[in-house]
């Protein structure tokens, strides 16, 4: 039995724990295609089920929880009524090749089980295909900027 308070203990098992999570699938792709995972899940219209959809697709593909988690933060509050507004417009664009004169008071407004309801099929088609778009081009940035940041970081070779 360890001497030490348990509070240290909790706390050392907790560093370790996110330290092998930083460690995990660390590759510059796998870091990418995992944000990727996690900003395609934000875009979902399964809202209140995103973050287990992302952890379950984090866990079954062997992706990185944290950078799918930094993924998801497409949909967080400031962020939401955003994405739904584009999803949305998306989605009338692709379906009936016309905007919808919504604004984002209007988006804000409305009641979730009420854009659901209204806008359920605009929601699925729009929030796949901006989850996809913007799922691809975020998870291409960032497999760019950590292959860089890696590169920066690497010491000179001497001549």
């Amino acid at each position: 039995m360890s001497t030490e308070p348990l509070p240290a203990r909790v706390r050392r098992h907790v560093r370790a724990r996110f330290e092998a999570l930083k460690a995990e699938q660390a590759t510059p792709e796998r870091l990418g295609v995992a944000v990727a995972v996690g900003v395609f899940c934000g875009c979902s219209p399964l809202l209140g089920l995103q973050t287990v959809l992302a952890l379950v697709l984090a866990w079954a593909l062997r992706l990185n929880k944290i950078a799918v988690l930094i993924g998801l933060q497409i949909s967080m509050p400031p962020f939401t009524p955003l994405v739904i507004l584009a999803e949305i417009e998306l989605a009338e664009v692709l379906l009936h090749r016309k905007l919808l004169p919504l604004g984002l008071a209007h988006i804000r407004a409305m009641p979730g089980r009420e854009l659901l309801e209204k806008f359920l099929i605009d929601l699925t088609v729009g929030g796949l295909t901006l989850g996809v778009i913007l799922g691809a081009a975020l998870g291409a940035a960032t497999t760019a900027w950590i292959r860089r940041r890696r590169r920066s970081a690497r010491p000179a070779s001497p001549i």
